[in-house]
């Protein structure tokens, strides 16, 4: 890694049952230049082997007394507490979700008075030793800029974008579609103006946050556990901040590896979450949508029963349902 006169970054990566993709995440990391880091991976409680590898890497990278351990640390182990230290383990304790699961990071960076942005980017990803240069260097052009996004390819069908930067959410269906989704991965668009007048939110893959939008917005709400995190966080500082896009930030992604989303279709336990917090999103942030949000939502239970996928069908059920109780109240 290499330093400029590029502001430091703090790189959250949320690992739950992954040590093989984070590893790998973490290697790519090790090679960026231009900006200073700090790399904090939370654990969400895994129960395989991922805090055994994640510490022997750490042990490897930057000896035994080099690096942080902290959190609820497991096995009994005492903390390890190095100030100024480039690389921290974080143990949460429990599976928090995502925003949970990357709060604590988030929190932990920001106790440094010298970090100006975040990073939160998936375990499940690959970075190329310029792609956090690039995206900083786009914030540092414009002060509003709260949150940017990097260019998404498809880590197994590298000719293939999974999405410049974010998405563009419609309220009234309550649902998004990925920018540039599906484009061939050499036609990066030159310039992000385009692209940024499109955008509703960052993905949540790669997601560069500025520090003043954490301290005026807050952190990202827990409760929805998984999806909907990034477009409520987009929502609640609309008007205070902007959104940006760093084209020639390019970024890996496998997608999904830890709950078994993929393009082709999601697990059951992805599509209760989806239709759940599709509801509860709405309910929160547009409730005037509500009832052509629920129409969608039938209609699309029904696309998913007349192709017979049975499982899919009832967690988008089961969803919405608990989508009226607490949660979608809040």
């Amino acid at each position: 890694m290499a330093a400029t006169a590029l502001p430091p970054v703090a790189v959250v990566i949320l690992n739950w049952n992954g040590w093989r993709d984070t590893l790998e995440c973490l290697d790519s990391l090790m090679e960026s230049a231009g900006v200073a880091l700090h790399v904090i991976v939370c654990d969400n409680a895994s129960s395989d082997e991922s805090v055994i590898r994640l510490r022997a890497w750490a042990d490897a990278r930057f000896g035994t007394q080099g690096w942080t351990e902290a959190g609820q640390v497991p096995d009994g182990a005492a903390p390890r507490l190095l100030p100024g230290s480039v690389f921290s383990l974080l143990h949460n304790g429990a599976n928090l979700g995502f925003a949970g699961g990357n709060n604590p990071g988030i929190v932990h960076a920001l106790s440094d008075p010298a970090c100006r942005y975040v990073w939160l980017l998936n375990n499940d990803t690959v970075v190329t030793p310029d792609s956090l240069a690039q995206a900083v260097t786009r914030m540092e052009q414009d002060a509003r800029i709260g949150l940017c996004g990097s260019t998404l390819i498809y880590y197994h069908e590298r000719h293939m974008i999974q999405a410049y930067g974010g998405a563009a959410f419609s309220p009234w269906k309550g649902s998004s579609r990925h920018v540039g989704a599906f484009a061939p991965s050499g036609q990066i668009p030159q310039t992000s103006e385009v692209i940024e007048q499109q955008l509703s939110y960052v993905v949540g893959a790669a997601m560069l946050v500025r520090r003043e939008f954490i301290e005026q917005v807050g952190l990202m709400t827990e409760d929805y556990f998984l999806y909907f995190e990034e477009v409520d966080w987009a929502t609640r500082g609309r008007g205070r901040f902007t959104i940006a896009y760093a084209p020639q930030s390019l970024v890996y992604h496998k997608e999904g590896a830890s709950i078994g989303t993929s393009a082709s279709g999601g697990s059951p336990l992805s599509v209760f979450y989806l239709y759940r917090n599709r509801l509860a999103f709405t309910k929160r942030r547009h409730p005037v949508y509500l009832p052509s949000v629920l129409a969608f939502c039938v209609i699309d239970i029904a696309r998913l029963v007349v192709r017979r996928r049975w499982p899919q069908a009832k967690a988008a059920i089961n969803g919405l349902l608990c989508a009226f109780g607490p949660l979608g109240a809040r």
